[in-house]
């Protein structure tokens, strides 16, 4: 009978064996040091063991699990998140233990350990350039100032009521939305990035119907822009608006960074247009949850 065991990990030497093992880099960081720092940052780092060998690896909390990885040539996947699940168990409390950066290749293993798929992800990138757009002439764009900061959390609100966003992350209260955009300001301003901000605008109102809140974080790995969001007013979708913007942030982020990256929802109709855009996707990886059980099938 083999025997398999976890014992906590030097993180340093399980962020080594995480960025070789783990054979995707979910983030596209494209850096080994931004990849090792994806797992440094938690002292919760375990290997599985099999009679004193390494066969796998994940961080395990109480109530979380993530960045699993297997080491070769151990390839009992079933196996593996069976022993996982057990320890996360005994680590946690009650409730749900939360599965993040999940592989498609595990998925369905999981769901037959009765785990529910919870907000399934990838992240899209492209460079950055110097790109032309056109737009009917009753619209135009501007760099929003931060008094502008709470139309466009309505309209940002107002956009994604119904969409897949609040299907899956539920219903932001305007204070909510009101400071994340605040944040992205004070964030951007800090890296003198906030020209990546654009908003669209309606002429005849002056009123703004759209946006994409755009910048570079000031911790963010390799000096890459991020779209944070970019949000259009159904009724006045398909006239090329979410387009415009995203190429204006793209030319803005130009002469700062050479990539522009975003997080999206699989399943988003957007992902369509960031390819049409030249976004590439990396990975798709998805969020899990999953509840204590009495036996596994």
């Amino acid at each position: 009978m083999k025997n398999h065991y976890f014992e906590k990990a030097n993180k340093n030497l399980f962020a080594v064996y995480q960025t070789i093992y783990s054979q995707a880099d979910i983030e596209m960081w494209y850096d080994w040091n931004a990849r090792l720092n994806d797992t440094k940052w938690s002292e919760d780092c375990y290997f599985l063991y099999c009679d004193g060998e390494k066969v796998g690896g994940a961080i395990i909390a109480p109530n979380v699990i993530m960045f699993p990885f297997l080491i070769a040539p151990f390839c009992d996947r079933r196996l593996f998140w069976k022993l996982l699940l057990l320890q996360g168990e005994a680590m946690s409390s009650e409730g749900e233990i939360q599965l993040k950066g999940i592989l498609t290749e595990n998925i369905d293993i999981l769901m037959s350990f009765g785990a529910e798929i919870w907000r399934p992800r990838q992240i899209m990138c492209r460079p950055t350039d110097k790109l032309s757009y056109s737009l009917d002439d009753c619209y135009f764009l501007e760099t929003p100032k931060e008094s502008d900061i709470p139309e466009m959390a309505r309209a940002l609100r107002n956009s994604f009521l119904g969409g897949i966003a609040y299907e899956v992350f539920g219903e932001e209260s305007i204070e909510e939305i009101n400071k994340t955009i605040s944040n992205c300001f004070e964030w951007y301003t800090a890296t003198n990035t906030l020209n990546q901000v654009v908003v669209a605008k309606e002429k005849s109102t002056d009123r703004i119907i759209g946006g994409c809140i755009a910048g570079v974080y000031p911790e963010i790995v390799n000096n890459f822009s991020g779209i944070n969001d970019v949000f259009v007013l159904p009724e006045y979708r398909g006239k090329g608006l979410a387009q415009a913007m995203i190429k204006y942030s793209i030319t803005a982020a130009y002469s700062i960074t050479p990539v522009i990256k975003l997080h999206i929802l699989i399943g988003n109709p957007a992902e369509h247009l960031y390819q049409r855009l030249g976004f590439v996707a990396g990975p798709r990886f998805t969020d899990m949850k999953y509840k204590k059980s009495d036996s596994y099938t």
